[in-house]
């Protein structure tokens, strides 16, 4: 994948496209995670003989064993989170924040 990055930009400029990526790979994330979950719900890492979807994400997508456990169990956290959940998916709420608030977060608490 090649990134284009324009040279002498506009301080402004520059602002706002930070500001637009960030919110772009945020909701990206949040589509990843959805992806994770669904994957985990049908075990699909049986198919390549892992014991858990933990170490099928370590393997498949290069990730730490306790970064792929905390995707994992965000993932499934949002389930129960609408609210933060259209957040994220809207790239108002960044990965680290979701992960924070799924901490202490449940259905119960969440409005």
């Amino acid at each position: 994948m090649k990134t284009v990055v324009k040279r002498n930009i506009a301080i402004d400029e520059l602002d706002q496209a930070i500001v637009n990526l960030s919110a772009r790979i945020n909701a990206a994330t949040y589509e990843l995670l959805i992806m994770i979950r669904q994957f985990d719900e049908r075990a699909g890492w049986l198919r390549w003989g892992f014991p858990n979807c933990t170490q099928w994400l370590h393997w498949r997508c290069d990730l730490g064993l306790s970064a792929a456990r905390e995707k994992i169990r965000v993932a499934h956290a949002l389930k129960d989170l609408p609210a933060i959940s259209k957040a994220f998916a809207n790239g108002a709420l960044s990965y680290s924040k979701v992960r924070a608030l799924t901490r202490v977060t449940n259905a119960l608490n969440e409005a």
